[in-house]
This record gives structure tokens, sequence and C-alpha cells, in this order.
């Protein structure tokens, strides 16, 4: 180890363990999931959804249709941006509930959302709904 390699004086090691609060990527998304007694759960996403993101949300809703819910909601309000990663997900997430048998819904109401299912002509797969609903 050579001097260059230590922090300087009164700097903090960047290459030192730190806490959750300096990750990059920790405040780009929030999930939360609440389920009614009905069976529906619902996740909710708010932030960005991108490559980077992509594969927590995936993560949440493969272990909620692992539950087998009668329906799952993907409550997307929140969500300022979508990009390819999340329209995968979301693929993948329709065809995965297809084959349980569990119903899915969007909520989606931002332009940030729909533009991006629009575009892709992916928006037919989905049933969606809006925040109010």
């Amino acid at each position: 180890m050579t001097s260059s390699d230590l922090p300087a004086e009164g700097q903090r090691d960047a290459s030192a363990a730190t806490d959750t609060a300096d990750a990059p990527f920790d405040d780009v998304i929030t999930l939360s999931t609440s389920s009614d007694a009905d069976g529906t759960v619902t996740v909710t996403v708010v932030g960005e959804v991108d490559t980077f993101t992509a594969p927590v949300l995936r993560a949440s809703l493969d272990t909620q249709l692992e539950l087998q819910p009668e329906e799952l909601v993907i409550d997307l309000c929140g969500v300022q941006f979508l990009g390819s990663a999340g329209l995968a997900v979301l693929v993948e997430t329709q065809k995965s509930a297809r084959s349980r048998e569990v119903g899915l819904k969007l909520v989606a109401s931002t332009r940030a959302v729909t533009r991006p299912l629009e575009v892709t002509g992916l928006i037919d797969l989905f049933t969606i709904v809006d925040g109010n609903a």
C-alpha cells in the first residue's frame, strides 16, 4: 500500500464500508406491500425503474406471485421513470401471473408510466386502472 492508497487527512475512505445511506441506489426506488382481506396484494413502487432497480422490483413481484394471491396490483403512481428493464419486468410478471392464474392490474396515471407502455405497444397486455379506482 502506498501513501496514495490512503485517504487524505480528514477525508473519509471511499472504499471503506459505510452505512447504507451512502449507497448510490438506495433512494432510487422504494417498494411497499399491502394485503387486503379479499386476497388482493398491492405492491406500491416509488422512484425510478431502470436497469439498476428492476431486479429489486422483479424479486419483490416474484415473491408475491409465489404466495398465489387472488390478484396482484402494481401501483406505479409514484414512478418517475420507467425504462426498458422495468417494462421487461412488467411483461415477465404478466406472464407469470397468467400461468399461476393470478389476476394482475397496474395502477398507472402518470405519463412517466403510460407513455413507455403506449410507445412500445405493451399497454394492451395489461389491465390498467387509474389511482382513484
